[in-house]
């Protein structure tokens, strides 16, 4: 373990777990609720508050309890717990994959497939979204699988993910936390409630983790993966009667090398800098090194919003409105193209961010007898940039944030929406659901380059309407219900825009569902399960573009999918908890004419390329390759197996009280691009098993924790990306290694 910094002076032993996100639960020797079985969930799936086994959808609920049992440090995990979900962080993007669809990173005017919401706000941008859960005052987090178009509007057609934090109540209470463990981990933490008369409560937390380098760059010889974060969030509520009315705010600032992980892969004729100077490249090195060449500074991440929720109660309907503001802004997101030594190719987004305003109005019925509604509308206006600079063999080191560096470019969005859900029970025990949402989008993407004397303005609007169906049969402890539901991944343009190109269209999807929601046993196990079968036409293949790493989007691609989720919780006997998901899918391109930037790695005298290889214009290009055929391929980040068991046994030592857990998740092997990168199929993944542990106990009469966690339990070395990318060869990102440490948490 490295030297501790301050963290562990302030701490002065008291440890304590970054899952930790819960309020104080009872232990078996201070009492306990498991003799009633599985606690009832509540979750908003549908927009309103029902419990989880009462609603018709493929929904995974994480509450804070979850979280500190398993360890769960990052949104990232939540996917551990979640059938057909697989969550990822790509150059500091977070990019969830729901059924098999997902992309790598978001872009100034495409976003990701599975919206991510925060408090009610819909958030644009991913970066920075896995750091999240780093705020341990978390109510729970839901992950809604399948297309989500009619309650949730563009860019859920894969699903939705709903972080809550936890609200101000009327009760003085708060919580202290520390955790320290290898690899130079400080993390401490605060959160207090504080009544401050009738009818009005604030709640603040803070925290500030730091994260050492697991990656040592030999070429530098300083360590990569870094991080470190600061975060403040405190929430004001008033709630007099028939009204509640809670205005939030949010500060974080991420400090990392998260994006300068990458190692060289096959160091042979695919190298481009293996091939210019053999000898500059060391062929011996660790899997945990590298000796890659950066000029760029460690990348910074700040954003910050504001959010304003009212509701109010009028007896026979609710009236919702959400306000939301949010800004963000990472400088110096850079790295080494080539992964060598040599000066070929270093790039930076030397300024990659933009600015949210949202306004969601809801209305929700509480009517007596059969009938209920739900409607709204909602806007959003989103401005969006990414400038890039870039150092090339006869640059100077240096980079200038000045706009005449790289290009820039700047996206902008003004979408529209309108939606309405019917609900009536046609009996005592069934329900017909029907609804639809109506949006239009006008978006825009400027952009200009240094050195060229002419820039681009593109425009495109574009509409979409994605009705649903529900018809569910709910007798108490069984529900069954079938679903239709349409979504749509809303259209847009690439980023790194040099010259005028056609916007990508939005996709579209529809999708078929079939489940069962059963509660057996006296309330002791829960065991849901789901059949899903979906197309989605115009599928936004998803590339990374030669040297400037932009994203390059096909639309020749469809994608069909068809598999089953489990998920189980069992409580056997008193203080024992068990949690099961499983997948299995079957996804597949059909059809899939080609891919842009699928090509061999070539040039410069590199192996593996076709001499006889054409431009369309019939000129020679080895490295040009017209059309790869895709069609029955796999997607990437969908494996066909996945699945996780979990287990949580809390029992008394003498006066005192423990706990243990264990979490272990399984993969089928994946692609981390269509067709595995080209020629090489370099860009795939095996198959992967991973193992955490937690403990802690608590002594008699204190609320106290002391406790430890081991994750990766087992010390695999797995890789969380691997890339080619033309001509400069592969690459491939390190998980963490094992991690471990001590925790402890106060609460009063």
């Amino acid at each position: 373990m490295k030297k501790m910094g301050p963290i562990a002076v302030v701490l002065g032993g008291l440890l304590a777990s970054t899952s930790y996100a819960q309020t104080p639960t009872t232990t078996p020797a201070q009492g306990s609720e498991a003799t009633s079985g599985a606690a009832d969930i509540v979750v908003t799936a549908q927009r309103r508050s029902e419990k989880l086994q009462d609603t018709p959808i493929a929904v995974t609920a994480v509450t804070a309890d979850t979280v500190q049992k398993l360890g769960l440090a990052k949104i990232s995990d939540i996917a551990t717990v979640t059938p057909g979900a697989n969550f990822t962080v790509s150059a500091g993007f977070f990019s969830p994959n729901i059924r098999g669809l997902g992309v790598a990173f978001t872009a100034a005017g495409l976003e990701s497939p599975v919206a991510v919401y925060e408090d009610g706000a819909y958030l644009t941008n991913t970066v920075g979204v896995n750091e999240l859960l780093d705020n341990f005052d978390i109510s729970s987090i839901q992950v809604l699988r399948g297309p989500q178009g009619t309650l949730y509007g563009r860019n859920s057609s894969a699903g939705v993910i709903i972080i809550n934090s936890a609200d101000p109540t009327d009760k003085f209470e708060g919580r202290v936390r520390g955790e320290i463990g290898n690899i130079d981990h400080q993390q401490l933490d605060a959160v207090i409630n504080l009544p401050l008369g009738q009818d009005l409560a604030l709640r603040a937390s803070a925290g500030y983790k730091h994260n050492g380098g697991f990656i040592h760059n030999v070429t530098t010889n300083s360590d990569n993966g870094w991080e470190k974060n600061y975060h403040v969030r405190a929430k004001l509520r008033w709630n007099p009667e028939n009204v509640d009315i809670i205005l939030g705010g949010e500060y974080y600032d991420l400090s990392s090398t998260v994006t300068r992980t990458g190692t060289l892969g096959l160091k042979d004729s695919t190298c481009l800098g293996c091939v210019i100077a053999p000898a500059a490249i060391d062929t011996t090195l660790g899997f945990y090194e590298q000796q890659n060449q950066s000029y760029a500074p460690h990348a910074r991440t700040k954003f910050y919003g504001a959010n304003l929720k009212m509701n109010f109660d009028f007896g026979n309907f609710d009236l919702t409105s959400t306000t939301t503001y949010r800004h963000q802004s990472t400088r110096h997101n850079g790295g080494d193209t080539d992964m060598t030594p040599l000066l070929l190719f270093e790039y930076v987004g030397a300024d990659v961010g933009g600015k949210t305003f949202s306004q969601d109005f809801q209305v929700a019925s509480k009517l007596d007898g059969r009938f209920q509604y739900l409607f709204g509308v909602s806007y959003l206006n989103d401005k969006r940039h990414f400038r890039a600079a870039f150092i090339t063999s006869t640059s100077l080191p240096a980079l200038s944030d000045s706009t005449t560096d790289g290009f820039l470019n700047e996206g902008s969005t003004n979408s529209y929406a309108a939606f309405l859900e019917a609900y009536y029970k046609l009996t005592d025990e069934i329900k017909v659901t029907v609804g639809g949402r109506y949006t239009y989008d006008e978006r825009g993407m400027k952009g200009s380059a240094y050195g060229f004397p002419w820039g681009v303005d593109l425009r495109t609007t574009q509409r979409a309407f994605t009705p649903r169906f529900v018809l569910a049969w709910d007798n108490g402890p069984t529900n069954i219900y079938y679903s239709f539901t349409r979504g749509f991944k809303a259209g847009g343009f690439n980023d790194s825009q040099l010259v005028p190109t056609p916007p990508v269209q939005p996709e579209k999807i529809s999708s078929h569902e079939i489940g069962i929601k059963q509660s057996m046993l006296d309330n002791r196990v829960h065991l849901n399960a789901a059949a899903f079968y979906f197309k989605n036409k115009g599928l936004q293949a998803q590339t990374l573009r030669d040297v400037t790493q932009g994203g390059s989007v096909t639309q020749s691609a469809n994608l069909e999918n068809y598999g089953i989720e489990v998920e189980a919780q069992i409580l056997p006997t008193d203080g024992l908890t068990f949690g099961i998901t499983g997948a299995w899918q079957h996804p597949r391109y059909k059809p899939f004419d080609g891919v842009i930037g699928l090509a061999c790695v070539s040039g410069f005298g590199m192996a593996n390329c076709d001499p006889n290889r054409t431009n369309p214009d019939g000129s020679p290009n080895p490295n040009y390759d017209p059309v790869t055929n895709l069609t029955g391929t796999a997607p990437p980040q969908a494996p066909s197996w996945s699945g996780s068991f979990s287990a949580n046994y809390e029992f008394a030592v003498g006066a005192w009280a423990a706990s243990l857990s264990g979490l272990a998740t399984y993969r089928s092997s994946i692609n981390f691009q269509p067709g595995a990168g080209g020629d090489l199929r370099y860009d795939r993944d095996g198959k992967r098993f991973l193992a955490n542990a937690s403990g802690y106990i608590s002594p008699p009469g204190m609320d106290l924790r002391i406790g430890f966690y081991v994750n990766n339990l087992f010390d695999k070395k797995y890789v969380t990306r691997r890339q080619t990318l033309v001509p400069f060869g592969t690459s491939y990102n390190a998980g963490m290694p094992r991690t471990y440490g001590l925790r402890m948490e106060y609460s009063f």
